[in-house]
């Protein structure tokens, strides 16, 4: 699932990339450097339950890693739980961690973008691209992590919050559901998925104190036509796709709260992906061509991340977080994306806040575009969207050649007030990037 290539001696990457995708990065404002140093990065992995381990369970998976690798390996400082194997290399079938299940295969970048959202006991969170399911995981590990170490599982009696996963590809969903049933131990039982189109899912939060069966017992004793009906309309629309038996109960998904915090963790062409883009090395450059430049995905896939960036706003209560991320180095799925959306949210809904996981961690990070950084031309196109630009200056770019981890764009805003429902009540073409936004 997370294999690595091998690189041959004395090639690069770029080298070997077909004119229309060398195309397509020129168009994207891209450099085709930038994935020449992938063998120069190193692996990273994520402890499982990190923060329900003691510090000498933590040493002693350092340890045996170290060895099985025949590398250093060393905590990432500031982003608990990861680990830096030095040789990139390394394929995690040699890892007896791994087999174990104590590690799973995250890169840094990925992480970060989760850990943006500072989850905390009791949130209800919401995961609108869930698959594959490595920070569906991490999501719902945050939500039960306690104040002292112990390597003992959460009780049933204790669980709080929730983390909802949708996903519009039943394969990829599969592959997430796989993830849960392997990794999550009990945390799968405040795990739900949806098999539903993120710019349109609806389901607002699980009911309050889902998780007690006494209430759960009561709900039902007391209105059995409800739990009825429901059972009827979930057979048929196939919802949940995926829930434990507390959390498919009609009086758990009779919620009509909004949720704490959000992640979009967009669909994107994968462009800042240096594992993903490597294996076309091994696919065939024209699979490259079909699945990331042909079908006018340029034009489309901003598109429809503006899309799922709103329905994600609009599910977010007022005072929650919202993450908007990619693994896209494209300008076009990134900043025009977050341009488009705060020129349709003033600075009195939605403000762009620092991302405490990258002040916490001794990461370098590339600063976002701004169209003072290109030509005269470029500056003059949006001298009058200055403003919307300066209100993202605290989203974060996570660039190989500075980062050391794969590419990956963030963006953490806190909506301060209620949204505009009018894009959705059939104005959904006004929800596009910035540069679409201002054309005509």
């Amino acid at each position: 699932m997370d294999e690595q290539i091998e690189i041959k001696p004395n090639s690069t990457v770029s080298s070997n990339f077909s004119p229309s995708f060398l195309e397509f990065l020129q168009e994207n404002h891209i450099d085709p450097g930038v994935y020449d140093v992938f063998s120069k990065l190193p692996r990273y992995v994520r402890v499982l339950r990190y923060n329900r381990r003691s510090n000498e369970e933590i040493s002693e998976i350092v340890l045996k890693i170290s060895r099985d690798a025949g590398c250093k390996v060393n905590l990432v400082r500031g982003i608990p739980g990861f680990l830096e194997i030095t040789d990139s290399a390394i394929k995690l079938s040699q890892l007896r961690s791994y087999s174990s299940g104590d590690i799973i295969g995250m890169d840094v970048s990925s992480g970060i973008a989760a850990l943006a959202l500072s989850v905390a006991p009791g949130d209800n969170v919401l995961d609108l691209c869930c698959a594959p399911g490595t920070k569906l995981l991490l999501l719902a590990e945050m939500l039960n992590n306690p104040k002292c170490n112990t390597d003992s599982e959460p009780s049933i009696d204790s669980l709080k919050g929730s983390v909802t996963g949708v996903d519009i590809s039943a394969h990829r969903a599969a592959t997430c559901r796989s993830l849960i049933k392997k990794y999550a131990g009990n945390n799968k039982a405040y795990i739900r998925l949806f098999l539903e189109d993120g710019t349109t899912f609806d389901e607002k939060a699980p009911q309050s104190q889902w998780w007690d069966p006494q209430r759960i017992k009561y709900a039902a004793s007391t209105n059995g036509n409800l739990h009825n009906s429901w059972r009827k309309e979930r057979k048929a629309d196939g919802r949940p796709w995926f829930a434990t038996k507390m959390l498919s109960t009609a009086y758990a998904c009779d919620g009509s709260e909004l949720y704490d915090r959000v992640l979009v963790d967009a669909e994107c062409t994968h462009d800042g992906s240096l594992t993903h883009v490597q294996k076309y090395e091994r696919w065939g450059w024209d699979q490259l061509d079909a699945l990331v430049i042909n079908d006018n995905r340029s034009a489309s896939v901003p598109l429809l991340q503006s899309r799922l960036l709103e329905n994600g706003w609009r599910l977010l209560k007022p005072g929650g977080i919202l993450v908007y991320s990619t693994c896209s180095l494209s300008r076009y799925q990134n900043e025009y994306v977050v341009g488009g959306f705060l020129s349709r949210h003033g600075e009195d809904e939605a403000s762009v806040e620092r991302i405490p996981a990258i002040e916490d961690a001794i990461i370098a990070t590339a600063p976002i575009w701004m169209p003072e950084n290109e030509s005269k031309q470029a500056q003059n196109n949006f001298s009058d969207r200055k403003g919307i630009f300066e209100r993202m200056v605290h989203a974060v770019r996570l660039d190989p050649s500075v980062s050391n981890s794969s590419g990956m764009f963030v963006a953490r805003i806190r909506k301060l007030k209620g949204s505009n429902s009018s894009l959705f009540a059939g104005q959904s073409k006004s929800i596009v990037p910035l540069e679409l936004s201002f054309s005509k």
